[in-house]
Parts: C-alpha cells; structure tokens; sequence
C-alpha cells in the first residue's frame, strides 16, 4: 500500500485514476479548490488548495509526505516551480499529466521554433532538458493560459523537469475518449449531429491523430506513480484514427449515416470535427510498450464508447 496524493481529481479520467488506486489497495489524498463534489465518500484524504494561486499549494501539504504526487492540475511553470518548492523531497516521484499539444508546431509563439516533429511524433523529439520556461509571463491574465495552452504544458513539462527533486514522470495523454464525464465533449459533438442529421465538417483529405480510451488513460498514470520510469511518454493507443472513424464508430452505434463535408478551408466552421486534422497529428507509443505497458488499439475500444455515450447522452461540463 502506497500514498499517493492526487492534485485535481474529480472530474473525467482523474475521477477513474483515483478510484483505481483505491481499488488497487493505495491511500489517496486529493489536492484541489473543493469546488467540485467527487464520488469517493471517506474512502479518501482531502486538502484544499488553488494551485493557480501563489502560495495555497505549500501551504496545504506542509509537513505531508508521499510515494508520489500525480499533477493532473500543472498547466503552467508557476504550477510546476510552486509543486517542485511545496513537496521538496517529500514525494517519492512526480507524474506530470501533460498532452499531445506539446508537439503541436502551430503553437510554438515563445523563444523556440518547432521542431521537425514526425507525423507521429516521438518523445526524444522536443525533450524537456533542451526547452526553456519563463514564469514572468501573464499566464494568469484572462485568456492568456487558454491560447497558450500547448506552451504552458511544454513550459510546465521543463520547470517541474528541471527543478523537482525527485524523479519526474512526463506522461503526454493523447486525445482521451470516455462513453461517460467526458467533458470535452469532442465525441458528442459527432454524436449529436449524426443524431441530428446535421453535418460534420472536416478539413480536405483529414490527418490522423492518436487516441486513447480514459480507463487506460487512468490505469497508466496509476502505473506510472509507482513504477521506476521516468522522462517523457506518450500516452496513445497503438494506432491513429480520423474523424471518419469516429464517426463510422457513431454509425455503428446510432444505426445512422454521418454526412461528413471536406472543405479546403474549415477554420472557424463551427461543425468542424474537433477530430480533423489538416494533416497528421499523432504520437508513437513505443516507448510505453518498451517499459511494459501496452494501450489497446482504438478500432477495439472506440466503437463501444461510442455506443454507451450515446445511452447516457454525456453533457458537457466545465468542472474543474
């Protein structure tokens, strides 16, 4: 039995990530504003603190010691410098949970140009130790973080890199997928316009871009808390998908046709698939099956959640 404190934790796959450590025999300390209910009774410990503000997070796991933090909440470097100074070495490991926009080209707007990612891009492809942060941007202005938010993940992924002491984990989650809390709401986007006969608009020949389902999503971070690896993994099923395997998956599960429209120029089209890429967009996940774990691929797993998504007609939420 290991502690394990969990920063966020209530809402889409951090709720499954706690609830499998719990299954799994581990002691669970929630770190969040308290804002949100979670499901989780007095089955867990929990700690109150903002960590969008200087200060709450030292102050609420002062004196606290754990196997491992996982920050499901470190969108920033203020975020990462702040969890690097309040745990100091009273955290067995860090696992950040980071995202696949760190390879998106189109959003490098800081000191660096992009690198030539591949098509699926590799994790030795931008590493941490090559980056840079900077902890006097606006990151807390309004809007800033949110177009910025590829640049606050590769920032955050550098600070906590380069100032925790102890081991980091840099788990860079592809686009999750859940039948159920997905608040996002990428693949009721597909099913509600299916649904409604309307159109889903996608860009000319769409890329392809990984997937993973929030259960296995969940179940790696959990393994990734306790395991000995560390650095940077992509967190992505074996293979790729485009928006017209979403929506076959949708047909699957609705019994209706999708009318998906190709057009050369979709910005700002608002039935444009969040799932159209105007080239392909996606991760190799190699490195996860050479350290022992392995994602099942999403042509097993999409048309189920497609199909229990549309029983429960999962509403778009903004939960933190």
């Amino acid at each position: 039995m290991s502690d394990i404190c969990v920063i966020g934790g209530t809402r889409f796959f951090g709720k499954v990530l706690v609830q499998q450590l719990l299954d799994d025999g581990h002691r669970v300390t929630l770190v969040n504003r308290g804002q949100t209910p979670d499901p989780f009774g007095n089955a867990v410990r929990r700690l109150r603190a903002d960590v969008n503000v200087p200060g709450e997070l030292t102050a609420a796991v002062a004196g606290e010691r754990f196997d491992a933090v996982v920050h499901q909440m470190c969108y920033t470097p203020i975020a990462a410098v702040e969890a690097c100074e309040a745990f100091g070495e009273r955290a067995g490991k860090f696992v950040m949970t980071s995202t696949i926009e760190v390879y998106n080209k189109d959003t490098f707007r800081w000191r660096f140009q992009a690198p030539p990612f591949s098509a699926r891009a590799r994790e030795e492809e931008l590493d941490p130790a090559d980056y840079d942060f900077d902890t006097t941007l606006p990151w807390s202005a309004p809007g800033y973080l949110d177009a910025h938010y590829g640049e606050g993940k590769r920032q955050a992924e550098t600070a906590l890199t380069r100032c925790a002491k102890v081991p980091v984990l840099l788990a860079r989650v592809a686009h999750v997928l859940a039948a159920d809390g997905d608040f996002t709401g990428r693949l009721q986007f597909h099913l509600d316009r299916v649904t409604a006969g309307q159109p889903v608009v996608a860009h000319t020949a769409p890329g392809r871009t990984s997937l993973v389902r929030a259960e296995e999503a969940a179940g790696f971070l959990a393994w990734a808390a306790l395991s000995d690896a560390t650095g940077a993994v992509n967190v992505a099923s074996p293979d790729t998908a485009d928006v017209y395997d979403v929506c076959a998956a949708v047909e699957s599960a609705t019994g209706l046709t999708a009318d998906v429209i190709e057009k050369e120029d979709p910005s700002g089209d608002p039935d444009l698939s969040p799932f159209s890429c105007p080239s392909d967009f996606g991760m190799a996940n190699d490195r996860a099956a050479a350290l022992g774990y392995r994602f099942t691929p999403i042509a097993q797993w999409l048309p189920t959640v497609a199909r229990n998504a549309g029983r429960t007609g999962t509403p778009h939420s903004k939960e933190q």
